[in-house]
């Protein structure tokens, strides 16, 4: 579903990752965990074929995207989603109106089924009653359900997010968490690019710890615990987070 194949990106004025590998399997939840700066965001961006590689290549549903003009790249996008940071609602809009922007954008159903699939969307992240208020008038954990909410609107195949529990107080986070892990029992695909390691740990069916550029760790939530090498142990720990850099 998506590949990396000796990926460098460059973004900044300096190598953010270098040579990655990675493969995300079509249903798949894949996490990358890393401390903030590192480059997880870069990486979303790349997916999405708004950064070229430096070098390797970047496979997206079997497309090498960054081969691609943009009339098919912007083909590739419909079929994902990218849930932002901090939700990046359009504020003149109403929720009814985010949630079905992309829709209408693309012109992707008639009037009719947009309605429909906008209730449908707002039912699933449990604000079915907020269709007529605006951003403004939403807590943050509202703002990145319908963040979700629109993502979900034009039944993408792979979702994209971008710390998804970030700035969240923790029942905010468990909500936002528990949506997600809803997501995963439709048996989409998924990445998730994250610092938190617990919300790693419940989300992720395979992680990947970016650290200094490079993936230094790779398998389940299980094995991320059992790890011995000392980089991975300093970021789980944070007693000894600090030491991180100097490893």
């Amino acid at each position: 579903m998506i590949r990396f194949k000796s990926v460098t990106l460059h973004y900044g004025g300096g190598d953010v990752v270098q040579e990655i590998d990675l493969h995300v399997r079509p249903g798949e939840s894949k996490v990358v965990l890393g401390p903030s700066g590192v480059g997880k965001s870069t990486i979303l961006k790349a997916i999405l074929g708004l950064l070229k590689p430096e070098t390797g290549e970047i496979y997206v549903q079997g497309h090498a995207i960054s081969k691609l003009p943009e009339q098919e790249l912007v083909k590739i996008r419909l079929g994902m989603a990218m849930v932002f940071q901090h939700g990046a609602l359009f504020d003149s809009m109403t929720v009814g109106q985010n949630v079905s922007y992309r829709i209408r954008e693309r012109q992707l159903m008639n009037p009719e089924a947009t309605s429909k699939r906008v209730q449908e969307v707002l039912k699933f992240v449990g604000l079915e009653g907020a269709l007529k208020l605006k951003p403004a008038q939403l807590s943050g954990g509202m703002k990145k359900r319908v963040a979700i909410a629109r993502a979900l609107a034009p039944n993408p195949e792979i979702f994209l997010f971008d710390e998804p529990t970030v700035g969240l107080d923790p029942i905010n986070s468990y909500n936002v968490e528990q949506l997600i892990l809803k997501l995963k029992t439709r048996k989409v695909t998924m990445m998730i690019v994250t610092h938190d390691v617990q919300s790693a740990m419940r989300l992720a069916d395979t992680i990947v710890m970016l650290h200094q550029g490079k993936f230094i760790f790779e398998g389940t939530p299980e094995e991320l615990k059992k790890s011995t090498d000392n980089r991975v142990r300093a970021f789980l720990d944070p007693s000894t987070a600090s030491t991180l850099d100097s490893l």
